[in-house]
């Protein structure tokens, strides 16, 4: 096939209609069918996406098919970028060509369910697609599961030579030649994606309310996605407590004061056992990007963190830091914190210098935003957690939490080595 281009030439008033007809049966997909760019791929014999949400389009494909039947290829390659197919593939060791294949199978199934399958709302039942599409069924399974537990039988089926089309990386999470490069054209940034998502499982969960029809696949991937069940205050107590158990467990010797053994072995000196005491530091970021709300927010945090750390009154830190850090001092209660800033944002500095105090903390804890770099390696023998603070009014998170992944809100992502809570104005982190 040629190589993808811009759209000039292109039926764009069929693709127009194509939109609009899907986003009058899905109007709480409209979100994500208005933001792909569409690329003409000649040859590529359907459609796909990449990664960048990007659209491709054989224009032969377009001219031959109706405006419904686009429409369903759209909403269908759309749902693949909503349910971050790619990312998902990345977690699973797709290691040949039809591993991939395979996948677009399962995520096809897992998407199909919905739109065209028993446990759809009919939208789509006056549409006939112009290739049978892939339904659990088709794969032997049952209704309302996930791509995932689809996948080993549509490895099997694809085996057998009953494969889908090449939907694109932004269904399998593997680049192809016809695909345009990241970063070229108009593709959407990783974070524009995590907005998109997030807005389209708001209004999904909007239209649930008022509407009351919708699949009921859609309605759990919104739940999961902006209503996530685990409460953030726990998740931040349990890191400071197991980083806290860490230190309290450890014990080495001493021979700064002797050991109370030693009258039984007169003429030898022998060492005490010692255990030491957990310190815990605290970066506040108090850069230009924290509102009065945040700041706030993390005034609560601190106290909150001062009451139920478990150690001494004297054993917290807090560091005001926004490009560099303007105040350390301890603190037995909020109110003594001085929040002081204003400026550019580095909690990098704010880690270094937090490490480099006297005594050493044990557990590093970061209150920030997120718009912020992140230093490239961890600090020797401390522990860091990050509490990410979310913006009044953000939609739910992107992804999982945990060591590795953490959501984005447009800012970098924190490094694999800290441990990242997202801190909630509702009280849940995903």
């Amino acid at each position: 096939m040629s190589a993808a281009r811009p759209s000039a030439g292109l039926d764009a008033g069929k693709v127009a209609a194509a939109r609009l007809w899907a986003a009058n049966r899905f109007p709480y997909l409209a979100s994500a069918l208005f933001a792909s760019p569409v690329v003409v791929a000649e040859g590529l014999g359907g459609f796909a996406v990449d990664r960048g949400w990007r659209l491709y389009v054989d224009p032969a494909v377009l001219d031959a098919r109706t405006v419904p039947q686009i429409g369903f290829e759209l909403v269908h390659h759309c749902s693949h970028l909503l349910r971050d197919h790619a990312g998902r593939a990345d977690e699973l060791p797709l290691a040949t060509a039809a591993d991939a294949v395979a996948w677009v199978a399962a995520g096809d199934a897992e998407i199909n369910d919905d739109l065209a399958g028993p446990s759809s709302t009919g939208d789509l039942a006056d549409v006939e697609p112009a290739n049978e599409p892939i339904l659990p069924s088709t794969l032997g399974c049952p209704p309302g599961r996930l791509a995932e537990e689809y996948f080993q039988p549509a490895a099997g089926r694809c085996q057998s030579g009953m494969c889908p089309a090449d939907c694109g990386s932004g269904a399998h999470g593997q680049e192809r030649g016809w695909e345009l490069a990241q970063g070229e054209g108009s593709g959407l940034r990783p974070y524009q994606g995590d907005l998109i998502r997030r807005q389209v499982a708001s209004d999904v969960l909007a239209h649930a309310e008022q509407a009351g029809t919708l699949p009921g696949g859609l309605r759990r991937w919104a739940e999961q996605l902006v209503a996530p069940r685990v409460d953030w205050r726990r998740a931040l107590a349990a890191e400071l407590r197991r980083g806290v158990a860490d230190t309290t467990g450890r014990t080495d010797y001493t021979y700064r004061r002797p050991s109370r053994r030693a009258a039984a072995v007169p003429g030898v000196v022998l060492p005490a056992l010692r255990r030491p005491v957990p310190q815990v530091a605290v970066v506040c970021d108090t850069s230009g990007s924290m509102t009065d709300d945040l700041l706030t927010r993390v005034m609560g945090e601190v106290d909150g963190i001062l009451r139920g750390v478990g150690v001494r009154a004297d054993g917290v830190r807090v560091l005001a830091c926004d490009a560099a850090v303007h105040t350390a001092q301890r603190v037995r209660h909020a109110g003594q914190v001085e929040l002081v800033g204003g400026g550019g944002t580095d909690m990098g500095a704010g880690i270094a210098a937090a490490v480099a105090g006297k005594p050493k903390p044990h557990v590093v804890v970061v209150l920030t935003d997120g718009h912020t770099p992140w230093p490239t390696s961890e600090p020797k023998g401390t522990r860091v957690v990050v509490g990410l603070l979310r913006p009044p009014g953000a939609l739910g998170p992107a992804a999982a939490m945990g060591p590795t992944r953490a959501p984005s809100f447009g800012a970098p992502q924190p490094p694999r080595w800290a441990r990242t809570i997202v801190i909630d104005e509702p009280g849940v982190v995903g």
